[in-house]
């Protein structure tokens, strides 16, 4: 019984440090530097997660951290300069973009 609930824990634990999109974090777009022509830089983001339940919750996390602290500074896009995963955990390091979609101008 003692090792259902440590399970438990543990579960609970891993699942509860996820990292949410905000609202606008979810609007965000990850573009290329091809893509980044007609954009305003802002600023850097960087992010790191650890803990996660595999190294692509791990990922996931970060790059959802990266593109809400986007959102925070005013961005509608990212561009990852350096993303890296290792035992400790994974980093994300982006730059927060100002951009005009050609869609966004209709």
């Amino acid at each position: 019984m003692k090792s259902r609930a440590a399970a438990l824990a543990g579960f609970v634990l891993l699942v509860g440090c996820s990292t949410a999109l905000t609202q606008s974090g979810s609007e965000i777009r990850i573009v290329e530097e091809k893509e980044a022509t007609n954009c305003e830089f802002l600023g850097t983001v960087s992010a790191f997660d650890t803990l996660g339940a595999s190294a692509g919750h791990e990922s996931q996390n970060a790059l959802n951290e990266a593109r809400n602290k986007a959102a925070q500074a005013g961005g509608n896009a990212i561009r990852i300069v350096h993303m890296q995963t290792t035992f400790q955990g994974t980093s994300v390091t982006a730059e927060a973009l100002k951009c005009e979609f050609p869609e966004d101008s209709r």
